[in-house]
């Protein structure tokens, strides 16, 4: 027999999960030409169907044992990991309505248009094959398997992203530019800044919701690789322990935090990683859009691909550049020029290319003992500065571009 306590613990997170779906419930159902009582009807609806799921979820876990209330506590967590996702996506689209009003109704279209894309949920679905094999696939690492996968699923999550990103500037973009679409668009009092700007939002928030997709389900495959490896069960963090102790809750109630706490320990570990793969998808899509005003898509995917590449060897180009001309033999001449040359275009690459390697994802960053918090905080918000700056700078570029772009 369970505990009240943990009945009132499992209604108060019923009840903090309807909080937490208000936001997206209210961008699903309220339409403004809808006000009167057909959007009271669904909205008590949506409510009474809330109050059933937590009435039959209650029914169910009062059958549960000890043993699964833990588990109990991870899906909750992650099912309000994913409610929150959703919130902090409709509530950036919403703010930017009320304080950038026409680039913000451009950046609604483009990311409306984005998710309804088949290609949006073809690139998450094959996204999903191949985070599902990482786990499964022996890397003969001696014991660091899972870091590898971990690695792996970074990447996986960032370059399906950054497709998504190229080819959503090419839908959005090039193809409204040349199907003289943005011609109407113009004729409206909307600028080219706030078109070119509106576009690039909108994709982002289109990306973001991917990431959070994704990364939800990259965080669940980690677990499986913890069950698949049969490794040791992951230790509670000190955090955890010492705050179920200080609650002196009953033992199915400290279970079913413990889960919650261990989810939320979880998601920590992965979200530093995701945000910065994050930012290098966001100056990659900088320069989709900056060149989508000009080239079309094949021309953009293959220059966004060149300049992933170019900026993640530029450090290591410059590295055998300065070793070649200290090496070289200064009585053959063609050595000396071919140094010289290799040099400068390595010098050239890693001045103007975006810095890549800092949003690469090591692995002492994903590592069984994380940095220590005060200068992994800093080298995050510096690194999400960084890719702010770039991403602005490749947008200016983009908007010079486009300035004397001919419409007609």
């Amino acid at each position: 027999m369970l505990s009240w306590s943990f009945y009132g613990t499992f209604l108060c997170m019923l009840l903090v999960q309807f909080v937490a779906s208000i936001p997206w419930l209210f961008a699903l159902f309220f339409r403004r030409d809808q006000v009167g009582s057909s959007f009271i009807q669904r909205l008590g609806t949506v409510v009474i169907v809330w109050l059933a799921t937590g009435a039959i979820a209650a029914v169910f876990v009062a059958f549960q044992s000890r043993q699964s209330l833990e588990t109990w506590g991870y899906f909750f967590a992650g099912v309000l990991q994913v409610q929150l996702t959703l919130d902090a996506v409709i509530l950036a689209m919403a703010g930017l309505l009320l304080l950038w009003p026409k680039g913000g109704a451009v950046a609604q279209a483009a990311f409306r248009e984005g998710v309804r894309q088949p290609m949006f949920w073809l690139i998450v679905m094959f996204a999903f094959i191949a985070l599902s094999g990482a786990p499964i696939v022996p890397y003969f690492t001696f014991g660091e398997d899972y870091i590898m996968t971990k690695e792996l699923g970074y990447d996986f999550i960032m370059l399906a992203t950054v497709v998504f990103g190229v080819l959503a500037a090419t839908l959005f973009v090039t193809d409204e530019i040349e199907g003289r679409t943005a011609i109407t668009l113009m004729s409206k009092p909307i600028s080219r800044r706030q078109f070119l700007l509106g576009k690039f939002v909108g994709i982002m928030l289109a990306s973001a919701l991917m990431f959070g997709i994704l990364g939800f389900y990259f965080q669940d495959i980690l677990l499986f690789k913890h069950w698949f490896d049969k490794d040791d069960p992951v230790a509670v963090p000190q955090w955890i322990a010492a705050g179920l102790v200080n609650l002196a809750a009953p033992a199915d109630t400290t279970d079913f935090l413990r889960g919650i706490g261990m989810w939320t320990q979880h998601m920590l570990d992965t979200l530093p990683g995701l945000i910065l793969s994050f930012c290098q998808v966001m100056v990659l899509v900088a320069f989709a859009v900056s060149f989508a005003t000009r080239v079309p898509m094949v021309v953009n995917l293959v220059g966004v691909l060149t300049i992933f590449f170019l900026a993640h060897l530029s450090p290591v180009l410059v590295q055998i550049g300065a070793a070649a001309q200290t090496q070289q033999d200064e009585s053959v001449t063609s050595q000396l020029f071919a140094s010289t040359i290799l040099n400068f275009a390595a010098q050239v690459f890693n001045t103007l290319l975006p810095a890549l390697e800092f949003f690469r994802i090591t692995p002492r960053l994903v590592g069984d003992q994380p940095p220590e918090a005060g200068p992994y905080i800093f080298y995050l918000a510096s690194v999400f500065f960084y890719g702010i700056l770039y991403t602005t700078i490749v947008l200016v570029f983009g908007l010079i571009l486009f300035e004397d772009r001919d419409l007609a």
